[in-house]
């Protein structure tokens, strides 16, 4: 651990100290002045609004340890009291206290939260008395209302609530006011393992969609499932160690009790005892001896000594109790029940086990201990009965107890847990996960940012989650490098790809000595046109950058298909036969099927695309009476309507074999009485508008040959 965090984990501890102490101030001194210990939690409320529920939650699980050792009843409570800090946490984070309403509704709610457990825990722990309404002159007349006393008690927990909980809202206030800003950021901060990630942040990230769950949501459904399951186990486990016990306790008393009766009995003078008739004073003192042993214990039900015989039991002694008189010296009573089993046994003077039985005499736990006499015989039976009726209501006490004393436990473990998993796994996961949705790698500098999102995370659990970030930014690094390379071979690989089209295309042109620098201008038309007609509103939301220099790159390609047409057509001096024509006509088509090919081999080139819609279109009239499909207006691709008029433009102010260059004004006049019919009106009148530009760029291209 370096300085740093050694000075940082100091000054919480330190804090976390004080709340505690200052918790149990607030506790001992209310004991001391009569009141009940309600203030005990304004140290863990002040600690926990300022860090969260983490710090909280242990400050009021220390208190409850070191204030039960005053006050023993204090660590029943620990649940009310963990519930309240984080309740009060809640609120205080989602911003209710700033109104009124979310006060008085804070109060109340947790009035009614704290009135429930605690006369549930008063019920169950035994712990609701008269002294209750003896502490001050407000108990004592809530004490004196014609109601029973859970009623009078939930009364005074709930208006003791109220109050006391405003009271530590107003000191949690102050203690929030008057701490340092410092203190503030050291505890707020207090368990990043990483850079601090704003609120706003954080609620970004708690947003963020995954597949099924968040791994949030999955700790928090494990840790709460686990620690009920356990705290179920340990209450059935527990109850049942209880029950057992108490058995045992019960059974050893049975056994000494009835152990105790056959050592006064003497076995040679039984017969004597039977025919006295209780008369005799040596009867009466055993009997006495008897009842004292009865005494010993309010478990002890029966005391008894009877003679087995074969058709039931001859009583000896037997004590009388409140609730059935004892049968008298030489009476016969029938066999219980609960003896079928053990009948034979007796029957021999044989040793029987102590035993259960719930049948007309009630839950009971039996002891027969043989009576011998000189010669060894067994002559009778010193008999006990232990009552067993309170071990239920014994055994679900001891299950409230224990749910109650692990309940408070339970949720801080609960809270621990969350926590840790918060800031050793979820947020780090989930930053890393925010961050790199948010990677770009459209330029240089995007790259050197997404490397600077993640290098800021500084990411320090010192486990597996700090070797995957590191190893995160370790891999986003070396594929920053490799899409840079990437990126390079594959604008080298696009631009040797353009680079070969164009210099096809210029073999198809050098083929054709009438067409001259024929691709190179009419791109450049296709490009004052096109930005033109965004300019005037004209197809402007097809006409974005890519796509304007999509048709830029590929309008070189527009004559591809003429390499397949014979010289001899393609370069006739004078004007071609309807059936050269025919053979000519065919070049849009050619030009298709070339491309489709080049299609399927540079799959990368996104214009080619659209430079086998103008090969194979711009011959295509407005009108429909155009080649090679007869297409009519908008059915023609705006490539191809955009290509026709840079072509026909471009053709009429060129010199060609067949005929002589036409002035400007003359080639600006045959494009304007073609629109309509040749030509899109739209693009004819984004060309008139840049006319100027068109003519000095066939100007500069001319000048350039």
């Amino acid at each position: 651990m370096n300085k740093v965090s050694l000075k940082k984990w100091s000054g919480v501890i330190a804090v976390f100290l004080l709340a505690v102490l200052f918790n149990c101030i607030l506790c001992l001194g209310c004991t001391r002045m009569g009141l009940m210990p309600v203030l005990g939690i304004a140290g863990s409320m002040s600690v926990a609004v300022m860090s969260g529920y983490f710090l909280g939650v242990w400050a009021v699980f220390v208190t409850e340890l070191i204030v039960s050792l005053f006050i023993k009843e204090y660590i029943y409570y620990g649940l009310v009291n963990v519930l309240s800090v984080i309740i009060t946490t809640y609120y205080y984070k989602k911003g209710y206290f700033k109104k009124k309403s979310g006060i008085v509704t804070y109060l109340i709610f947790i009035a009614g939260i704290n009135t429930i457990l605690t006369s549930l825990i008063q019920l169950q722990s035994r712990h609701l008395s008269e002294d209750l309404f003896t502490i001050n002159a407000y108990s004592t007349a809530v004490g004196s209302l014609p109601v029973s006393m859970l009623a009078k008690s939930s009364v005074i927990v709930f208006t003791t609530a109220i109050i006391s909980h405003a009271i530590c809202l107003m000191i949690t206030y102050i203690v929030v006011r008057i701490v340092p800003a410092d203190i503030k950021k050291l505890l707020n901060e207090f368990g990043w393992l990483q850079k601090p990630v704003k609120d706003s942040e954080l609620e970004q990230i708690s947003k963020t969609e995954t597949r099924k769950t968040k791994i949030g949501t999955v700790f928090a459904i494990s840790l709460i499932s686990t620690c009920l399951i356990v705290l179920v186990v340990v209450a059935i486990v527990a109850s049942s160690l209880f029950v057992q016990h108490t058995k045992d306790q019960r059974e050893r008393l049975a056994v000494g009790a009835s152990h105790m009766v056959a050592n006064i009995i003497d076995g040679d003078r039984v017969d004597l005892y039977i025919q006295s008739k209780g008369n005799t004073q040596e009867y009466k003192d055993i009997k006495g001896a008897l009842e004292n042993i009865k005494k010993m214990s309010a478990d002890i039900e029966y005391i008894y000594v009877y003679k087995i015989v074969e058709d039931g039991c001859i009583a000896v002694f037997d004590i009388d109790t409140p609730d059935m008189k004892a049968a008298d010296p030489g009476e016969l009573v029938p066999f219980d029940a609960s003896l079928d089993e053990y009948i034979p046994a007796l029957q021999k003077g044989e040793r029987i086990e102590p035993f259960i039985s719930n049948e007309y005499y009630g839950w009971l736990l039996t002891s027969f201990i043989p009576v011998y006499n000189s010669d060894g015989e067994t002559v009778c039976y010193a008999c006990a009965d232990v009552s067993m009726k309170y071990l239920g209501v014994y055994r679900r006490n001891f299950i409230v107890r224990i749910l109650i004393l692990c309940s408070g436990m339970i949720v801080v473990i609960i809270i621990t847990g969350l926590w840790v998993s918060k800031y050793r796994v979820v947020y780090p996961v989930d930053t890393m996960v925010m961050m790199s949705k948010d990677f770009r790698y459209d330029s240089e500098e995007a790259k050197k940012a997404n490397l600077a999102l993640l290098n800021k995370l500084e990411i320090r659990t010192g486990d597996e989650i700090e070797r995957l970030y590191n190893s995160f930014v370790q891999v986003a690094k070396d594929s920053s490098k490799s899409f840079s390379k990437m990126v390079q071979k594959t604008d080298y690989i696009e631009k040797m790809q353009s680079d070969l089209i164009v210099i096809l295309a210029d073999m198809v042109e050098n083929r054709d000595e009438s067409t001259g620098d024929h691709i190179r201008k009419t791109s450049m038309y296709t490009l004052i046109i096109m930005r033109q007609m965004r300019r005037m509103g004209i197809k402007s939301g097809m006409l974005t950058d890519d796509y304007i220099q999509n048709v830029y790159k590929a309008a070189p390609l527009h004559d591809i298909g003429k390499i397949r047409i014979p010289d001899a057509i393609l370069n006739k001096p004078g004007k071609l036969t309807p059936e050269e024509f025919d053979i000519m006509k065919k070049h849009s088509v050619y030009g298709g099927a070339i491309i489709d090919e080049l299609i399927e081999s540079l799959t990368q080139a996104s214009y080619l695309e659209v430079a086998r819609d103008i090969a194979l279109y711009h011959h295509e009239r407005w009108d429909g009476t155009g080649y090679p499909e007869g297409l009519k207006g908008e059915e023609i691709p705006l490539p191809a309507r955009i290509m026709a008029v840079a072509d026909v433009f471009d053709a009429l102010i060129s010199d060609r074999v067949y005929k002589k260059a036409f002035s400007f004004e003359k080639a600006m006049d045959i494009i304007k009485e073609e629109s309509g019919t040749h030509f899109d009106p739209d693009i004819v009148k984004a060309f008139f508008a840049v006319s100027d530009e068109a003519m000095e760029t066939a100007k500069k291209q001319s000048g350039s040959r």
